[in-house]
């Protein structure tokens, strides 16, 4: 069976009554109170879920697949029991709580983080963190990713290694950044 959500239906109602409260006892294991912070547990209720499920109906799903009752209610073997069996299910379920507590406006106070803001950037001016190489260590280390096809490291042969020689690697001195030099 196939659990999806639709803008015209609530998503929450794909999970009954245990679903939620199993929900809320994980979400107390993966993020419990502490430091003057509230639980996840304590944040993750009605509205934060609905809030997520909404933007990411595509969640809902593995959500429901997560907090099936027949995974007991033990909240340390359910998680340990996806993570060996289920590991996509297991991230469904911890991108929700994660989302859930980070979007939450009392979690975001507490925090110091306001939330995204616009940052006026000008081409024309050397940023700080070039001029201190600070992302001459990230350019050096090489490409971090797997390759699809082989399963391994990728390689990108002459790539640069710094962020001067990258740059300048196309030979052009510059081009149009909307600067008139000034």
């Amino acid at each position: 069976m196939t659990v999806s959500a639709s803008p015209s239906v609530d998503p929450l109602a794909a999970l009954d009554e245990h679903a939620r409260r199993t929900l809320t006892r994980v979400a107390e294991l993966l993020i419990p109170a502490a430091h003057d912070m509230p639980s996840a547990g304590d944040v993750v209720g009605d509205d934060r879920l609905r809030f997520v499920l909404t933007a990411r109906p595509d969640l809902v799903e593995p959500l429901v697949a997560a907090l099936r009752s027949e995974l007991g209610d033990d909240p340390q073997a359910r998680v340990d029991g996806l993570a060996g069996e289920e590991p996509a299910v297991l991230g469904a379920l911890q991108l929700v709580i994660v989302a859930g507590y980070y979007t939450d406006r009392r979690v975001r106070e507490l925090i110091g983080y306001p939330g995204q803001l616009a940052i006026e950037v000008k081409s024309w001016l050397y940023p700080a963190y070039l001029e201190e190489g600070l992302i001459d260590a990230v350019l050096a280390r090489g490409p971090v990713w797997r390759d699809p096809a082989t399963g391994r490291r990728a390689v990108t042969p002459g790539a640069p290694r710094t962020y001067e020689e990258r740059a300048w690697a196309s030979g052009s001195q510059g081009g149009n950044d909307g600067s008139d030099g000034s």
